[in-house]
């Protein structure tokens, strides 16, 4: 038989990844969980990750979506760094049927086992989930991340100058998946057409890096703080730099906060406060207690982070000797948390 090429493509599903627009992720992790499609039984049962952020302003993007359709949680266990315990995850899946997998790619750093969980779920016949708030360049670099889940979230508004400051984005790689959803804001993709992702990815990592080598030589580092992610993979365009503030309770972080943002330094504390279901989980809520985020967007130059670093020095010698407890509780914190 004759074979043929076609001057152009003509396939309309070969690589094909249908995204619809909303508001919010957190409307279209809804819109999504909402399909009775995609529940195998009543039990509507959904696995997440054991560190997940509550605002008072904001509520939690990831969780709300849960509790509002009455679905039925459970939690798997992180490592320090907020990988995957893959052998917490295996048990989680063998113990209950669960239907919904979610994995985050935290500050958008690739879960580098998100092939095995992958592995996993398919085993387990539930569907994978993976939340890429933060990590919207991180997949335009073209790793793992938001390639090896059936659906992805993206909050448009943590990557990019969105109108209104809103924006969520739902990818599905099997469009088997896309039933009764019903896309809110449409005319948002023209938005993120408008920008060179690979390019704020860029500069991105550069900041990462400059800022993490002006860290690392610091005198405090290792007393006063530590670096939780000291390198940068390739592949991931971080949305914020993590440290850890060191101290035996949440004092001094707050005392960072407050005082860099006093100066102009719009550091922010994401997941200051977990779930009311995870605030007994004890080295994810010692975590929530520590964890300040520096900026690395790309409307900073790699010459403005000297000065940051000056007021972050100033705010770790001002801190307050630390008396309190490192227990649970609510921060003083605001900031929006997920999705």
């Amino acid at each position: 038989m004759r074979q043929t090429i076609s001057k152009t493509a003509t396939d309309p599903e070969v690589f094909r990844a249908p995204s619809l627009f909303y508001a919010a992720a957190r409307e279209g992790m809804r819109d999504l969980l909402a399909q009775p499609e995609v529940w195998r039984g009543e039990r509507r049962a959904i696995l997440l990750p054991s560190f997940i952020g509550w605002s008072a302003n904001e509520g939690s993007g990831v969780f709300d979506p849960v509790t509002g359709l009455g679905l039925d949680p459970g939690f798997y266990d992180l490592t320090e760094d907020l990988a995957v315990d893959l052998s917490s995850l295996d048990a989680r899946l063998a113990e209950r049927r669960y239907d919904v997998v979610v994995v985050i790619h935290y500050f958008g750093r690739t879960e580098r086992a998100i092939g095995r969980i992958r592995e996993l779920t398919d085993r387990h016949g539930a569907l994978l989930l993976e939340d890429l708030a933060h990590a919207w360049f991180t997949h335009a670099l073209g790793g793992p991340a938001g390639r090896t889940g059936d659906v992805s979230l993206y909050s448009l508004h943590k990557m990019l100058p969105m109108p209104g400051g809103r924006g969520g984005m739902v990818t599905y790689r099997n469009s088997g998946w896309i039933s009764g959803q019903r896309e809110t804001e449409p005319g948002f993709a023209r938005h993120v057409l408008d920008h060179d992702p690979v390019g704020i990815a860029r500069r991105r990592q550069e900041n990462f890096r400059v800022l993490t080598g002006l860290l690392r030589a610091l005198p405090e580092l290792g007393s006063g703080f530590e670096l939780m992610w000291p390198e940068l993979a390739d592949d991931d365009a971080p949305q914020t730099l993590p440290v850890r503030i060191l101290g035996p309770g949440r004092d001094n972080r707050d005392h960072v906060y407050a005082a860099m943002n006093r100066e102009g330094f719009g550091v922010v504390s994401l997941y200051h406060t977990l779930i009311e279901d995870l605030r007994a989980h004890p080295s994810m809520a010692r975590l929530s207690r520590h964890i300040i985020n520096f900026p690395v967007h790309q409307d900073i130059a790699p010459d403005d982070y000297p000065a940051l670093v000056g007021s972050f020095r100033r705010a770790l010698g001002t801190a307050r000797p630390d008396t309190s407890p490192d227990v649970g509780g609510a921060s003083l914190l605001v900031q929006v948390q997920h999705l």
